[in-house]
């Protein structure tokens, strides 16, 4: 029991060394490098106010409780009922995509942006005013080079360049 238990520690630390010794690393050298997505990648949410028709079917099907119907106060009127707008909180949000796929105007759709950093907690609620501002573009230093994610049989995943 010992000795089996000897033997599979021996082969996972060959194991690692050979990865970590061995070759090109898995690893995408980003920002240097960003990857290109694929049709259907879910990333951040992007809203059209105008073609939504406020109906609260995204805010209702969320599983995660991080669309919600907020109280639009520029076009809600004194005495009437209240105009309602969805609003995502993107702590909560799991991209499921259950918004994007029930909303009947597509007022809701995915972006290929996924890599935004947020400074405090706050600054990932999106209330319907900023989120009809749309969703922040990344920023980098010097312009990333695109690379696209291939299989390959020996090595495993690695990465090259999009023309």
């Amino acid at each position: 029991m010992a000795v089996e238990r000897t033997i599979r520690h021996i082969k996972a630390l060959a194991t690692g060394a050979k990865y970590m010794l061995g070759g090109h690393r898995l690893t995408l050298m980003y920002p240097d490098d960003i990857q290109e997505f694929p049709d259907g990648y879910r990333g951040m949410i992007e809203y059209d106010w105008d073609t939504c028709i406020k109906c609260g079917l995204c805010a209702m099907v969320c599983p995660a409780d991080a669309m919600k119907m907020y109280v639009s106060k520029e076009e809600s009127e004194e005495g009437k009922r209240p105009v309602r707008r969805p609003g995502i909180n993107y702590t909560r949000c799991i991209f499921c995509g259950f918004c994007v796929d029930i909303c009947p105007t597509n007022s809701l759709k995915f972006t290929k942006v996924h890599d935004v950093a947020f400074y405090t907690f706050e600054e990932q609620i999106y209330p319907p005013e900023r989120f009809r501002e749309g969703i922040p573009k990344p920023q980098y230093d010097k312009e990333p080079r695109k690379v696209r994610a291939v299989l390959d049989e020996k090595r495993g995943i690695r990465y090259e360049p999009v023309e």
